[in-house]
């Protein structure tokens, strides 16, 4: 295996897979290599492991051994009220108004409970006891009541419907198992259904307490039903040996006050909120264009602002980021189930800009949910209230601070009609399309459905993908900001010609019509241009593409997550730019040559863009 034969893309301690230079895809045992390969892999996997850098609150928890608890259970002496039996088939609680068994095993520290369960009738709700931090208990209520009500009880003295992790829809179905997963952290709990988040819950576990009736010791875990009926047939109990949670020490209560934040970069500003323990969420158009480390995150009453590990997490189609960074804030509860009716209030939350530079610190805004509209193959929520440039990316609340949407838009009767034309986000000229018609304004956020499955993306990501997908978007990044510069140099190329340029095509179009020639701008709109061009704001903005471009391009010639081909096109890409740079400055004198030159350029900067963008 020599570079010239095939590309490295994958490898273990025990193969390897390359891509020969016909681009198929072979996989070889190592022990086949030559020694020299074989020395070359392991370089390689030390380069690559050194770069899957673990990311505060996006890595899974490291579980120790699992226990069988239901191998441990007697319902004859574990059963606390009604009717339990265990058989071949599982634990299965008899129908009784409430039944209660208690799993004799003592609980402390992190863990993760896995039940599988299996709804038998179709009334009544189960609900599991949980220990968290210090025996403090808390009951995981599972369609109680009619409609079906799902949530916690209690926090701060409050049930279910009254906290911020009520669940309006249905979680179980008769007659089908279903995998329950509860995650417990001493200040953070989030409970699964088939692999769907349904309650996630940050803070002091104090604020957590079991209502006076239950009488279980304060170590133990327990299992109810309530006018149902069940069959468990798994319950594994799993601690959690090593966890980014593990010293997570959050502060205060949820607060949108507290837990919506600013973010800035050189190219502009918006707003983000945390949604889950060290995750950021904001508007992907908000962070696009910035590598992580220009990314400024400040917290209110904080003047020191907060770094950004990484972005987790891009979609672009819906507007969504995810951003990995370190704070004890306590994240705003999600409303998983979705629900927001309409007529309901809401308030938004962000960081409007006024003009002259001033921008409000967490506004918040009032209104009204108005409908649901889909646009272009999304919906969106549809609000009556008024937002301002830089509230991108901010939360929509409802009366329980769960954040049933992501501010992405704004709209006027103009706007509106923009959408339909295909706009996902706001752009610049949109919002200041809009602005003047602020009062009548229309806010638009993605649903809260949405937010949750992008939560789920990036809690389920390894280490290696995460750091796979903070890579990636510096790789885009650069890669936006060589495109821009690589159109503006030509662009100077073409409006700096001296005048001898100009009477040549003027001489030679007129006698030929050729694909190798290049088309002049006219004089007029030249001279605008250049003026443009050399303007202060221009070479303020040029000066920020090429910030720090050097050290980005060197960051990316050791990517373990691209090409050895897409590296060189970068390389390629920025020394093209350099040659165009350097031609703009001296054109020539000779329209025919002129005009090869640019083809050329042009030709080279389209290819290499188009086989970096197909790899990003």
């Amino acid at each position: 295996m020599t570079h010239s034969e095939a590309e490295l893309i994958e490898a273990n301690e025990s193969e390897v897979t390359l891509k020969k230079t016909d681009r198929s895809v072979v996989t070889l045992a190592i022990s086949m290599l030559s020694v020299a390969d074989r020395d070359y892999v392991q370089a390689w996997l030390l380069e690559h492991q050194s770069s899957d850098t673990m990311k505060p609150g996006s890595v899974p928890d490291d579980l120790a051994e699992s226990v069988d608890f239901l191998s441990l259970i007697d319902p004859v002496t574990d059963t606390q009220t009604g009717k339990w039996e265990l058989d071949a088939n599982g634990l299965a609680s008899l129908g009784s108004s409430r039944a209660r068994i208690v799993i004799p095993h003592a609980v402390s520290g992190p863990y993760q409970l896995r039940l599988v369960t299996q709804r038998q009738i179709e009334t009544g709700s189960l609900n599991v006891g949980l220990v968290i931090g210090n025996q403090h208990q808390v009951l995981a209520i599972f369609d109680y009541g009619k409609p079906k009500r799902s949530g916690l009880a209690w926090i701060d003295e409050k049930n279910e419907p009254a906290n911020s992790t009520f669940y309006r829809k249905p979680v179980l179905t008769t007659g089908r198992d279903s995998e329950i997963v509860f995650t417990v952290h001493d200040s953070h709990l989030r409970i699964t259904c088939d692999g769907r988040t349904i309650v996630e819950w940050t803070g002091d576990p104090s604020r957590l307490t079991l209502h006076p009736n239950f009488k279980v010791p304060s170590d133990r875990l327990f299992i109810e039903t309530v006018h149902g009926s069940h069959r468990i047939s798994q319950l594994q109990y799993r601690p959690i040996s090593k966890s980014e949670l593990h010293r997570y020490m959050p502060r205060g209560k949820t607060s949108p006050a507290d837990s919506v934040a600013l973010i800035e970069h050189p190219l502009g500003h918006g707003t983000g909120f945390l949604a889950a323990p060290n995750l950021l969420v904001t508007n992907h158009h908000v962070i696009e264009n910035a590598p992580t480390g220009d990314l400024k995150v400040f917290f209110p009453g904080e003047r020191d602002f907060v770094n950004v590990h990484g972005v987790l997490f891009e979609d672009v189609d819906r507007d969504i980021a995810i951003l990995s960074l370190q704070t004890r804030r306590v994240p705003l509860a999600v409303a998983y189930d979705g629900y927001v009716p309409l007529g309901e209030s809401v308030q938004l939350r962000g960081n409007p800009t006024l003009g002259g530079g001033v921008t409000l610190r967490n506004a918040v805004v009032k209104g009204t949910i108005r409908s649901m509209v889909r646009v272009e193959g999304f919906d969106f929520l549809q609000v009556d209230a008024s937002i301002d440039s830089g509230s991108s990316g901010g939360p929509i609340l409802n009366e329980l601070d769960q954040v049933v949407g992501v501010i992405a838009m704004k709209a006027t009767d103009e706007g509106e009609k923009l959408i339909h034309e295909g706009l996902t986000r706001l752009d610049a000229s949109f919002k200041k399309k809009s602005r003047q018609h602020a009062e009548d304004g229309i806010a638009f956020g993605i649903p809260a459905q949405d937010l949750a499955k992008a939560l789920d993306n990036v809690r389920g990501l390894s280490a290696k993908e995460a750091g796979r997908n903070a890579q990636l978007h510096e790789n885009r990044v650069v890669f936006k900001r060589l495109a821009t510069l690589a159109g503006i140099r030509l662009l100077e190329a073409n409006v700096n010609v001296p005048g001898v340029i100009r009477q040549q095509a003027t001489r030679v179009t007129a006698s030929r019509a050729s694909s190798d020639l290049i088309e002049l701008i006219p004089p007029e709109p030249a001279s605008l241009l250049r003026s443009a061009l050399q303007s202060k704001s221009t070479q303020n903005t040029i000066a920020l593409l090429q910030q720090d471009m050097d050290e980005h391009l060197n960051t990316i010639r050791s990517s373990p997550y691209l090409s050895e081909t897409s590296i060189r096109d970068f390389n390629a890409l920025s020394q093209r730019i350099k040659a165009i740079e350097k031609f703009a400055e001296r054109p020539g004198v000779d329209y025919l040559r002129f005009s090869k030159t640019m083809i050329r350029f042009q030709n080279d900067v389209t290819r290499l863009m188009n086989e970096i963008n197909e790899e990003l």
